[in-house]
């Protein structure tokens, strides 16, 4: 007699994420059931043979061997074992099973099931590992539970399937192995490992009831567990297999985890316990960018970190330690640190992207708090300190479109800090302590002067040679500056701070233009420099004092001093110094003279002495000359030192006259001069 049941499942393909519906008919003969299936998969209908189903049908709780199954005998092969029917109940495989009825352990598939207001359960008690259930596939829907001591698991299903987890599942000090486990998509799975080993091919966490793994214990050390929207705990345990971040979350709260990480889509949480192994966040897929975080909040990390050079990265250090072989921020990263300690074998890198000609993307390196030390530091990207100490052994280099360092809080030390970059940035010190151990070097660039250099708001920087080259500037502020080795001036602007600055001894350097400049602010300023007068400096370059508001006999408001006597300028030295249009005075340049106290003062009982300075051009040679503001210079020109002939008279506005003769290339050789006129 053939007999339709009218029964319809469905079935999961976790690869392709459909499931396939299938009916089942029954042909039923004395005591067996035939059953066959016709199965809607993606592809059509297929027609295929399937298992017996052997159905637990005791009202209470029972051993596997048990004669309380629907086909009057025990398990066996190309059986569907179902543990379904109503009542609060567990089926127990113990060592008594394995010992005397191996051959019942071996099924095709297995469902652990219940109806409303019921809880069944499996049990693989004590049953050891020399006989092990052995299944195709396995279903465990909610409010159902399989709960494993001591005992063996072994899940033979292909292509894709295996065991689905939508109750709990518990594994104590037990071996389960195979092909394929998927948690929290048929119900919200909880699979609980407190021992033994799972050694399974694929590990499935996610869909649409979230599953959750914790790992207590044991060893998770085979093929790839898959983070699909689902959470990993581990608390204790060893765990060492391949993790896809796909949009969950590993928490690691103790054990050990030796894998690298490469985070695509979801968060690595480690709060305790130790981290072997890199960790690349986010990763990409091969064709798309990433979104990931890591977030340590306590225990050991060990391994190289590479954050935000695929897509956007984000890692928060906020206790425990780190010792990273390599740290890189790239243009999508942001690292922030609020505690713990952070130590990098090598040289810390924050890098940028230029997405169009004006546009740039790059990387925030942010601590607030905590120790951070490495060989080296390379910026192209943004770093901001707020707190905690940094400590660089090596050098720290800042060479890209925006790349700046701010301290606003906290120690930084390095070696040399180097700061280059090529649209706008710079050193920003507004509070904290910038230590310098032998060179801070200041460059710029032509085109925006005034977003290069240093700017100092407030802190302390300590430092030892300092040099600012052509086009940069170097802001005091309101920062506490101490310097022990040399100032070098090169072509560059040095603002002078609000209140007293130690300098080291002035050289002044040809930087292509020549001059110099020293901005005098509006209010009290003292600049002090070192004893000069034994550095040489380049014979054309001026230093060129503008807004100066102090005293003529010294001691006023605003003071530059050098040294402490009248010695510490040699007087070709003086001659190079000028101020311009100083407080209280006729508008012009004036040359300076020095006092006793070693102050420098404007010089108003000489007239002015004209300088000039060559410099060759495509349209012929230029000429810059220094003098008197408001005054008329004639200029000559000789071919011989001897004969002099008039070329130009010029008027100076403000004490500078540049002129171009465009004749010069006609004379093989040509000399000028410049009088002032009365």
């Amino acid at each position: 007699m053939n007999i339709c049941a009218g029964k319809s499942d469905r079935d999961l393909d976790v690869n392709t994420g459909h499931f396939s519906r299938r009916k089942c008919c029954f042909a039923r003969g004395a005591a067996v059931w035939i059953a066959c299936i016709t199965l809607l998969s993606v592809g059509g209908w297929v027609a295929s043979c399937r298992a017996q189903d052997n159905v637990w049908v005791g009202a209470g709780s029972g051993n596997w061997q048990d004669a309380s199954w629907s086909l009057g005998i025990l398990p066996g092969t190309n059986q569907t074992i179902w543990v379904t029917n109503y009542g609060w109940k567990a089926v127990q495989i113990g060592s008594g099973t394995a010992a005397s009825y191996p051959q019942s352990l071996n099924v095709d598939s297995i469902v652990i099931s219940s109806p409303t207001n019921s809880f069944n359960s499996l049990l693989l008690n004590y049953a050891g590992a020399n006989a092990p259930l052995t299944v195709k596939t396995m279903s465990v829907g909610s409010n159902s539970a399989v709960t494993m001591f001591s005992s063996a698991l072994q899940i033979n299903g292909t292509n894709g399937q295996g065991m689905t987890v939508g109750g709990q599942f518990n594994q104590n000090d037990s071996i389960v192995g195979g092909n394929q486990i998927n948690v929290g998509y048929i119900g919200p799975g909880t699979y609980n490992f407190t021992g033994g080993y799972l050694a399974v091919s694929q590990l499935w966490l996610g869909g649409s009831y979230g599953g959750v793994f914790y790992q207590d214990g044991g060893t998770n050390a085979f093929g790839i567990t898959h983070l699909d929207g689902g959470q990993y705990v581990m608390s204790n345990g060893f765990f060492g297999a391949t993790i896809y971040f796909n949009g969950g979350e590993f928490m690691q709260q103790g054990g050990i985890l030796n894998t690298d990480l490469t985070i695509f889509d979801g968060t690595y949480v480690l709060a305790g316990g130790v981290h072997q192994g890199s960790a690349t966040v986010p990763s990409t897929d091969g064709w798309s960018s990433g979104f990931g975080r890591m977030l340590q909040s306590d225990g050991t990390n060990y391994g190289a970190l590479n954050i935000g050079s695929y897509g956007y990265g984000f890692y928060t250090l906020s206790n425990g330690v780190s010792f990273a072989g390599g740290l890189s921020v790239g243009y999508g990263g942001t690292y922030n640190q609020w505690g713990g300690v952070q130590e990098v074998a090598t040289t810390i890198g924050i890098t940028e992207r230029q997405i169009d000609a004006d546009t740039y993307s790059a990387g925030f390196f942010n601590l607030y708090d905590g120790q951070i030390s490495s060989s080296g530091m390379s910026l192209s990207g943004y770093y901001i300190q707020d707190g905690g100490s940094n400590l660089i052994a090596g050098d720290v280099v800042l060479q890209g479109a925006e790349a700046s360092l701010s301290v606003s809080g906290g120690v930084l030390t390095a070696n040399n800090i180097t700061a280059d970059p090529g649209y706008v940035g710079g050193i920003f010190l507004s509070g904290g302590t910038l230590v310098v151990s032998n060179g801070l070097w200041i460059g710029g660039n032509s085109y925006f002067p005034d977003w290069k250099g240093f700017v100092g708001g407030g802190g302390r920087l300590i430092a030892s040679g300092i040099s600012v080259t052509p086009y940069a500037s170097f802001s005091c502020g309101n920062s506490t500056i101490i310097q022990s080795g040399m100032l070098t001036l090169a072509n560059a602007s040095l603002y002078a701070g609000s209140n007293t600055v130690q300098f080291g001894p002035l050289q002044l350097l040809d930087g292509g233009d020549t001059n110099s400049t020293l901005y005098m602010p509006s209010g009290p300023s003292v600049m002090r420099f070192a004893d000069s007068s034994s550095m040489t400096w380049s014979n054309d370059p001026l230093l060129v004092i503008q807004g100066w508001s102090g005293s003529l006999s010294g001691g006023g408001q605003q003071q530059i001093i050098f040294g402490n006597s009248s010695t510490a300028l040699t007087g070709t030295q003086l001659a190079q110094i000028q101020f311009q249009n100083p407080a209280g005075l006729a508008a012009g340049n004036y040359p300076a003279r020095i006092l006793s106290t070693g102050e420098i003062v404007p010089n108003t009982s000489a007239p002015m002495h004209p300088s000039m300075a060559l410099k060759p051009q495509p349209s012929g040679m230029q000429l810059t000359l220094h003098g008197e503001a408001g005054r008329t210079y004639s200029i000559e020109v000789s071919t011989d030192l001897v004969n002099w002939v008039p070329w130009t008279n010029q008027t100076t506005s403000d004490g500078t006259i540049t002129v171009t003769d465009t004749d010069s290339g006609n004379y093989p050789a040509r000399f000028y001069r410049a009088k002032l006129m009365p």
